[in-house]
């Protein structure tokens, strides 16, 4: 399955109203074909570009000028001796410096702005602002869990509470799950996760832990344990 495919068909398994977020792929992939269009309109071709590396007497080099808010990508290529380049050698060459340029034997640098390539970064960086805002918003969100769920255990696991032994059972069976252990592969470990949760839930059943928590409070804490845990 293409990439493309791939991140439209786990779009739809994460929640809706984090799809507005998320970063349109395809429209980026036709900047990225739009930059490559741009540099062979210029001459600038890639198997042209690959010769520069073998050449002690002329360089290339990509930069970013402006700021990390605002880049303006350019390619850069310097020239030791333009008078060592050959009228029917370098033809691109010649043509990108400016006839007003003199050529001598002083090194020569040539700027060419990318405007493509401008017009990607600045789409990227709108769509990276976005999900980081989702990102902030879903942080704050699950620290509020959490800190709610806090509350509710520590008077529900209370040691002044019925309900403190079946409690231990419960995380004694979360530890053993290892829900989220091992997550340097993320997408084996998004599997193994599911997986793991998927078996917790089932032993929870299994073992009857649900109902004999007595109190209201108890079963509440819980439903909202398994809830955190889904949705991460």
């Amino acid at each position: 399955m293409k990439f493309g495919k791939q991140i439209e068909t786990a779009a739809y398994e994460l929640p809706e109203d984090w799809r507005p977020y998320l970063i349109h792929y395809k429209i980026l992939k036709k900047l990225i074909r739009l930059v490559v269009d741009e540099l062979e309109s210029r001459g600038l071709s890639t198997k042209w570009i690959s010769t520069l590396d073998t050449r002690e007497a002329m360089k290339l080099d990509y930069s970013l000028d402006g700021n990390v808010e605002n880049p303006h990508p350019c390619i850069k290529i310097t020239v030791d001796d333009p008078t060592s380049i050959p009228p029917s050698g370098e033809p691109i060459l010649l043509k990108l410096i400016p006839e007003t340029q003199p050529i001598s034997t002083q090194p020569l640098s040539i700027k060419i702005e990318l405007v493509r390539d401008s017009e990607f970064f600045h789409r990227l960086l709108h769509e990276l602002s976005h999900a980081a805002a989702l990102y902030d918003t879903e942080k704050r969100r699950f620290l509020g869990n959490i800190n709610d769920l806090e509350d509710q255990l520590t008077i529900a696991a209370s040691p002044h509470k019925n309900d403190l032994y079946v409690w231990r059972e419960i995380f004694h069976l979360y530890v053993e799950a290892a829900i989220f252990k091992d997550m340097c592969d993320k997408q084996e470990s998004y599997k193994r996760s599911q997986e793991q949760l998927q078996w917790f839930t089932e032993e929870l059943s299994r073992m009857n832990l649900a109902n004999k928590l007595s109190s209201k409070r108890s079963r509440a804490a819980l439903t909202m344990f398994l809830s955190i845990n889904t949705q991460l």
